[in-house]
């Protein structure tokens, strides 16, 4: 049975997905690697962390995600879409690690060379996605704000250009200025407004919940956009407050949208959709004053962070265990894996609590400041993104392995 909301006629290959799931758990497996290294007394350098897991594991989900929803939600199809997605994820798995390399040692061959990639491989994919976005018609909250954010994105990133021009020494511009547009773009106008934009089709089609508001939902992409720029050109207590309340909102009425859901079943999806808009609501809180301090503005990033994790995990163990579904029931494959069989629900509940204590590891690492406590919060999170790892990947080997003929599947 097909989820009402749902066109699946025109869903892309498997594998034009898959790519970028696989790749995304490696880049968090990376980023722990590099916060051990940053503990063996290598210099902790912030871009490096954040980026790691912002364009690594973050946007390669997230692209990933649109290459499937936006046929089968939205309706804009992207024709041949498997050469197209695999020019945006070579630029992606090449271009993140020398853009690493780039921050670690400050080179600007590698600064540059890395950007190149990552930014030409990412507006290579925004248009191919714009060029059939942007006609649809937004029938619905989704669509709408997919638009909003994927416009957004590219507009964050142009942001981030510049900020490794000026880096390289090739401009002279406010550096301070061009990141903090850069972060409340891609932060609030791409990150969040993706997550709520999928929210507002996902919750109420997976878990059997009321829907949202129908006009705060329609409304919701463009008064955060309007936000997030009030504070960019009048940044204040009172711009910060209202935004904050704003996205306050939104991790309420969702978490209320999960209360009242249909089936009271115990669900670990359920429990990292609690998580995130619990750190969301834990960010906003603490976002107007992140200006004070700089471990305030640190742990401000960690929490919204934590709550993109948190979801991007729970979307993982849906979307994938779906797609196997969906594409060998498609191919006549009888019997088709169940959803529960391509990945065992008791191996999704081990994800989601060594999801939990990771970040309850690193709240309390970060307020005793030791490096005993920090070393096994890095642990934690090496088995967590270890695992999100093997699962995704037994989740696509189930796929490739029943899927008929073999040779068939290989194109795929």
């Amino acid at each position: 049975m097909i989820p009402r909301g749902l066109s699946l006629l025109q869903a892309p290959p498997f594998s034009v997905v898959a790519r970028f799931y696989v790749s995304s758990a490696l880049f968090g497996l990376l980023g722990v690697i590099l916060g051990f290294l940053t503990l063996r007394g290598e210099p902790f350098n912030l871009p490096v962390l954040v980026h790691v897991f912002t364009l690594g594991f973050m946007a390669s989900v997230m692209i990933g995600s649109l290459f499937q929803m936006l046929p089968v939600v939205v309706g804009a199809v992207i024709e041949d879409p498997l050469p197209k997605a695999q020019i945006t994820h070579i630029a992606l798995t090449v271009g993140v690690p020398l853009l690493l390399v780039g921050f670690l040692s400050g080179q600007s061959p590698a600064l540059i060379g890395g950007m190149l990639l990552v930014a030409g491989g990412i507006y290579f994919v925004l248009w191919v996605m714009l060029r059939r976005l942007l006609p649809q018609e937004s029938h619905t909250p989704t669509a709408r704000g997919m638009k909003f954010a994927v416009v957004l994105f590219g507009a964050g990133i142009l942001f981030g250009v510049l900020m490794i021009l000026v880096l390289a020494g090739v401009l002279n511009l406010d550096y301070a200025l061009l990141l903090r547009v850069h972060l409340h773009l891609l932060l609030f106008g791409w990150i969040a407004l993706l997550i709520a934009s999928v929210a507002f089709q996902v919750i109420e089609m997976f878990f059997v919940t009321p829907p949202y508001p129908k006009r705060y939902a329609e409304g919701f992409p463009l008064l955060l956009t309007l936000l997030t720029g009030l504070v960019l050109i009048a940044d204040s207590y009172l711009t910060r407050i209202l935004l904050s309340l704003f996205l306050l909102s939104f991790a309420l009425l969702t978490v209320d949208r999960l209360r009242r859901r249909r089936r009271k079943i115990p669900d670990p999806l359920i429990n990292l959709w609690y998580m995130g808009m619990g750190l969301l609501t834990a960010a906003m809180l603490l976002y107007p004053f992140t200006g004070l301090r700089y471990e305030l503005f640190l742990l401000f990033l960690f929490l919204f962070g934590s709550f993109a994790h948190s979801v991007i995990m729970a979307m993982l163990y849906r979307i994938i265990p779906f797609l196997v579904w969906f594409h060998l029931s498609n191919e006549g494959v009888t019997p088709a894996p169940t959803m529960h069989e391509v990945i065992k629900p008791r191996w999704i509940w081990l994800s989601y609590r060594l999801h939990a204590v990771s970040v309850t590891s690193f709240l309390i690492s970060f307020f005793l400041e030791n490096s005993f406590l920090w070393s096994a919060t890095l642990a934690f999170y090496g088995l967590s993104f270890g695992l999100l790892f093997v699962n995704v990947l037994k989740g696509i080997l189930t796929y490739f392995r029943r899927s008929y003929p073999p040779c068939a599947s290989l194109q795929r």
